[in-house]
């Protein structure tokens, strides 16, 4: 048996609700009808025997009856001497003149299918001569009205339960209706496998509509990953192509060149060169494939940011003098801090590769560190080509170069060393800015607390 949709169990939840209070509503008219009505009846039939003993005149020691009405709004009145005998008015048809008067009692006395309902009151004070008023009226006018009553209830009823069930039933199913497009932008999706269809709910402001919009954002994550993943393979399988293919091109060559040394040596040395570019670009894979799934594990301790700085820059001082570029240091001493001792050279070392490898000629490099406070504020400057500004936004995007034509054969860049500048910096809780003009140079600002703020890893 197929089990029963959310919008059908609700709908049949608030009907049987309706309908039980209708059979509740309809229960307590059938109580109370008959006793309200009979009580109303009840109040009447006194008031018009009260209403008659003031109507009663005693004139010149004889009763005067002549004003009296003997029958009103279906009340029949007569009157009775002390001895029970009934000396004016008129009793109903079918009304028993044989029933015994009781005073200031209410009866409900049945002859034949007729119920009646009779009031008796005795008069003593008022006149010299004892009187018997009697009040009676038929209870079959109350019932057929209670029964009208019932009647309307049971027809009217079955129509309100089956308006509550419509009502219901559309109410639930405009309720669910953004559940519905959410379930069918999903299987679209799964279907087609296109991440670029959205829910788009809009309208109510309710708990469906955040529902959908938190889908939608997810989709928007959802889509942007896949494309970062997209173009992160696509971009590292052309990495990788670029040196495997100058790897055997070059292998060939060697191969053929076995009886020429000088060329097979030109030849392993450029393989050599290539091999080192696929190892850093390796390398550098692997430290995003694990930022991505936040299993990069950093080692923090106390390190000397001062120390490791000049390490840096001592390792690189010959790759800068190979374009004649002079390193110009302003490094405060002792600057303690806690972090990562290798991410930290590895960050000094891809802004300063960047700084040598697109600086000018003969040019210069800036290296400034200091304390701030709980911050350490370092900067790298330069006077190379620099970046235009619509550039500046993207050099912190994995395999992003600003300009590869001027890549050489000896270059190991791949344009992911300022993503993993980016990820070091934030995860130890500082932060980075760049400021560049094209044709004067590159400024990369970072501060770096002396304790991080946070070890969590952050994706880039």
């Amino acid at each position: 048996m197929k089990p029963l949709s959310i919008k059908t169990k609700i709908t049949v939840w608030y009907t049987g609700l309706i309908v039980l209070i209708l059979c509740i509503i309809l229960g307590i008219l059938a109580f109370s009808t008959d006793r309200v009505l009979v009580f109303e009846l009840q109040r009447e039939l006194e008031d018009e025997v009260y209403d008659i003993v003031e109507d009663i005149q005693y004139v010149d020691g004889t009763f005067d009856f002549q004003k009296l009405k003997y029958f009103d709004d279906g009340i029949s009145i007569s009157i009775y001497n002390k001895e029970q005998i009934q000396i004016k008015g008129l009793l109903p048809s079918g009304f028993s003149s044989s029933v015994p008067l009781y005073n200031n009692q209410i009866q409900t006395i049945q002859s034949g299918e007729v119920h009646w309902l009779v009031y008796d009151l005795y008069v003593s004070t008022n006149w010299p001569e004892a009187l018997w008023i009697r009040g009676v009226v038929s209870l079959n006018a109350s019932y057929e009205t209670r029964t009208y009553i019932l009647l309307v209830c049971v027809i009217l009823f079955p129509f309100l339960a089956l308006l509550a069930a419509f009502g219901g039933w559309l109410i639930t199913q405009k309720a669910f209706q953004p559940v519905s497009l959410i379930r069918k932008t999903a299987a679209d999706i799964e279907s087609s496998g296109d991440l670029s269809k959205r829910i788009q709910l809009s309208g109510s402001k309710d708990e469906i509509d955040d529902l959908a919009q938190t889908f939608d954002h997810m989709l928007d994550q959802l889509e942007l990953s896949f494309q970062k993943e997209r173009q992160f393979t696509s971009d590292a399988s052309h990495e990788l192509r670029t040196p495997l293919s100058v790897i055997l091109a070059h292998t060939e060559y060697g191969l053929i060149q076995r009886d020429n040394p000088v060329e097979t040596v030109d030849a392993l040395q450029v393989i050599q060169q290539q091999t080192k570019k696929m190892m850093a670009l390796v390398s550098s894979l692997l430290l995003l494939a694990r930022t991505d799934h936040q299993s990069a594990q950093l080692d923090f301790e106390t390190v000397n940011l001062s120390e490791i700085a000049n390490m840096v820059i001592d390792e690189l001082t010959l790759t800068a003098q190979s374009k004649n570029i002079t390193i110009h240091t302003a490094i405060e001493d002792n600057l303690i801090i806690v972090a990562d001792q290798t991410s930290i050279m590895r960050l000094l070392l891809n802004l300063l590769q960047n700084a040598i490898r697109y600086g000018r000629q003969n040019g210069w490099i800036k290296v400034e560190l200091h304390q701030l406070k709980e911050d350490v504020l370092g900067s790298i400057e330069d006077n190379g080509i620099g970046i235009a500004s619509d550039n500046l936004p993207q050099i912190w995007n994995r395999f992003y170069q600003v300009d590869p034509s001027r890549k050489s054969v000896e270059d190991t860049g791949a344009g992911l060393g300022l993503s993993i500048v980016k990820w070091i910096i934030e995860s130890h809780g500082g932060q980075i800015s760049v400021e560049s003009l094209p044709g004067q140079g590159t400024l990369f600002r970072f501060s770096l607390p002396n304790r991080p703020r946070h070890h969590t890893d952050s994706n880039m």
